[in-house]
């Protein structure tokens, strides 16, 4: 079977290697569809986990349940499931024994954990249920924001993560939702999947945009564009800071991004504007959630889905993942 493996900064390969075997608790997995994710893209810059040993990648995936051991109860041969990589003790494509860019997976002891995976409803495709991964990284981001219904919500960075966020707000009833993202491509996808506005901040300056479009309040007479909840899913070096100044009394920052350097907050902002700047990662409970809204359509992952490929193409399918002004969620399919 064919497998992608990272030996190296900038040295991914998609090698031949053994298809693993179940031991007596443990399931193999037949891959049928992955996803790209930005992590992965982090790795392949920055090389293995663990320097010295050579690392699969891939932890979006769904496929068949193709094999299990003599002690599982839980599963059984021909279920479809999808990975849930934040619930899973396999640390599958960061570092783990498998990873999810191959023909088959082996999870260990999965009677342990059957919080691991999810089951796929029929009506749901292999594809759709290998993107309820990054949806939920939005969901979660969304739910530690608990937005109310009327409240104005800015979105720094519509790439897969922020377009999960968009179609989260939207399906719990929020409509005012503007977008700013560099890419001109993305902020067309933004609009797609339900944002109000969406604009380029290098020509569109958020402070100035954001007070045209909702007006200003007013802190010790110096005017400051309303806005209830702000995302930031870009990383992009000093925004945090400036939201913090020109943001509204208070408002709530979520914070989802990974900044490769420390970040400068003025910590006397932060009080005297009562701002509540929340963190958010992963997903802890939202898989089996989004992927219940999947099946019943109140959300849609094909609207995130920029370019599919076979996985023989994995390395090309890697390099226009790389590329925001080309693309969004880039889908491997295994056939």
């Amino acid at each position: 079977m064919k497998v992608a493996v990272l030996h190296g900064s900038g040295d991914l390969r998609l090698e031949e290697a053994p298809r693993p075997e179940a031991g007596p608790g443990d399931m193999v997995v037949k891959v049928e569809a992955a996803g790209i994710c930005g992590t992965d893209l982090h790795f392949r810059h920055m090389g293995p986990r663990y320097p010295d040993k050579p690392m699969p990648l891939g932890h979006e995936f769904a496929g068949e349940v193709v094999e299990i051991g003599s002690r599982v109860t839980r599963f059984r041969t021909g279920e479809r499931v999808a990975y849930n990589s934040n619930n899973s003790p396999a640390d599958m494509g960061r570092g783990g024994e498998c990873g999810g860019f191959s023909h088959y997976v082996v999870l260990r002891g999965v009677d342990d954990h059957i919080q691991s995976l999810c089951r796929v409803p029929d009506n749901v495709s292999y594809e759709h249920a290998a993107l309820v991964e990054p949806i939920s990284v939005g969901a979660h981001a969304v739910n530690r924001a608990d937005p109310e219904p009327g409240e104005g919500v800015t979105l720094f960075g519509a790439g897969p993560i922020g377009l999960g966020i968009i179609m989260t707000l939207v399906e719990r009833g929020i409509d005012d939702i503007v977008v700013f993202d560099l890419s001109a491509s993305r902020r067309e996808r933004a609009l797609a999947v339900g944002a109000r506005a969406a604009f380029d901040p290098r020509e569109n300056a958020p402070e100035e945009v954001l007070g045209e479009l909702r007006g200003h309040g007013e802190i010790w007479g110096i005017p400051h564009p309303r806005t209830d909840i702000y995302f930031e899913a870009s990383g992009a070096a000093g925004l945090l800071a400036d939201i913090a100044r020109f943001c509204n009394k208070g408002c709530r920052i979520i914070t989802l991004a990974v900044h490769r350097e420390p970040l400068m907050l003025d910590g006397t902002r932060i009080m005297s504007k009562e701002i509540s700047l929340i963190g958010s990662q992963g997903y802890p409970c939202e898989f089996p959630e989004v992927m219940e809204k999947i099946a019943t359509g109140a959300i849609d992952p094909e609207k995130l889905i920029s370019h599919r490929f076979p996985f023989e193409r994995f390395l090309e399918a890697f390099e226009v993942a790389d590329d925001p002004e080309r693309s969004a969620k880039v889908v491997l399919q295994f056939g």
